[in-house]
């Protein structure tokens, strides 16, 4: 299974830096990806913050989720996914300062929904990073300067 953040299906629907190599990677690999309640904000504040057409991004993103093709609502044990985030947090946020809870709460989403890959642009935050740590393949590739961090 594959489990992408909000920067990669925000990058999808809105026109920004990683959208073509989002777009190209969804029509290489037709991934079906889960979208979760922590999906949910981070998204509407993505394109109330950088659409030209909020509503029509908004729309096409809430009628996707209702076809369940590409995205499909998933549910995760919440109390379960907020145990493992605030564990992930105690052990790596002292030495990765970066680390948002909300970034955490993505990780432990995608270990606790049994995913194998995690999608990700978000390149300042440590998410993608503290993916690497709990064994998801993270795509794109950890930078030179990720995975220095990871020693």
């Amino acid at each position: 299974m594959i489990y992408a953040d909000s920067s990669f299906i925000a990058a999808c629907y809105l026109e920004d830096e990683h959208t073509p190599a989002a777009r190209s990677y969804s029509v290489t690999h037709h991934p079906r990806l889960p979208f979760i309640f922590l999906h949910w904000p981070e998204l509407a504040k993505a394109i109330t913050a950088q659409s030209a057409d909020a509503e029509a991004d908004w729309e096409a993103i809430k009628t996707d989720v209702l076809a369940g093709e590409t995205l499909y609502a998933a549910t995760v044990d919440a109390e379960r996914t907020g145990r493992r985030a605030a564990g992930l947090l105690r052990h790596f946020y002292p030495r990765w300062k970066k680390l948002r809870s909300l970034d955490a709460m993505h990780v432990a989403a995608a270990v606790e929904s049994g995913c194998k890959i995690f999608l990700s642009f978000d390149t300042n935050s440590c998410q993608r990073i503290l993916a690497a740590t709990q064994k998801l393949e993270v795509w794109p590739a950890l930078t030179k300067d990720e995975r220095a961090r990871l020693e």
